[in-house]
């Protein structure tokens, strides 16, 4: 069976709420019943939902204005207007740890510049042009590839989307309805937080063993996820009292022969 778990932590990474979908939701769609939920249970008047660019959307950041919940979203730059790369890149001016703010419709759009990101982002970039070229040169073997494009019955390099690409190298965005009282440095560190929650799920799949589910009825598949969830919170707390890696910790666990409960 699949399922699709939305999973919410806070800023040290603890387990703090998950809701279950069935197996064939579109993650998009998850956003904004777990966050109601969560909110009606807790009774929580105020929160910022930080989320990744998978679950960007009109409709989810509309909802999310609608109750009232504050957010910053990864923004996929790629599918920003030209005019808008070329105004963003300008403010940056391609300077280690610049922010740049501007409005758009889906809220403010916060964009940094990491001299590290653009040095990795450009040599992304040069093996997808390559890759491009070897299509071109033979296109008996050709496959979908990004920047290449058929013109005048044949493949051609796609120069056009080549210059955005460059033009947005280096550069991350977030959408947020956060007041000018916060600053753009504050919602970058609270995006690059999410790491968390992708720890999270990579702790729960494989050191605790979440997937494969072996149940088949929605009890045992609910009850296998809450034990998963609570060794995951136990699993967080250990790590955060000791600064030690769950790996490391049971390691330790594994030579302990003896011991004395109170």
């Amino acid at each position: 069976p699949q399922i699709v778990l939305g999973l919410v932590v806070n800023a040290d990474g603890f387990p703090v709420a998950y809701e279950l979908f069935a197996g064939n939701t579109f993650e998009g769609h998850t956003l904004i019943p777990v966050i109601k939920a969560f909110k009606k249970r807790h009774k929580i008047a105020a929160l910022t939902v930080v989320a990744d660019a998978a679950m960007i959307s009109m409709g989810n950041i509309l909802a999310l204005a609608k109750n009232g919940i504050q957010y910053i979203v990864g923004a996929r730059m790629g599918n920003i207007s030209q005019t808008r790369a070329v105004q963003i890149r300008s403010g940056l001016a391609e300077t280690d740890g610049a922010t740049v703010r501007v409005k758009t419709d889906l809220g403010d759009l916060v964009a940094d510049f990491s001299l590290k990101r653009y040095r990795k982002d450009k040599r992304d970039l040069e093996q997808q042009i390559e890759k491009a070229e070897k299509v071109i040169a033979h296109p008996a073997k050709a496959k979908r590839t990004k920047f290449v494009k058929v013109g005048d019955g044949a493949y051609q390099l796609h120069t056009e989307l080549v210059e955005k690409a460059k033009g947005l190298l280096g550069i991350k965005g977030y959408y947020t309805n956060l007041g000018a009282e916060t600053s753009e440095q504050a919602i970058v560190t609270q995006y690059h937080g999410l790491w968390h929650v992708e720890q999270a799920f990579r702790v729960a799949k494989s050191d605790l063993a979440m997937r494969p589910i072996f149940h088949f009825k929605a009890d045992a598949i609910k009850v296998h996820v809450l034990i998963c969830f609570m060794a995951l919170a136990v699993s967080k707390y250990m790590e955060i009292k000791t600064g030690a890696s769950l790996r490391r910790i049971v390691t330790s666990l594994q030579h302990v022969t003896d011991a004395t409960l109170i």
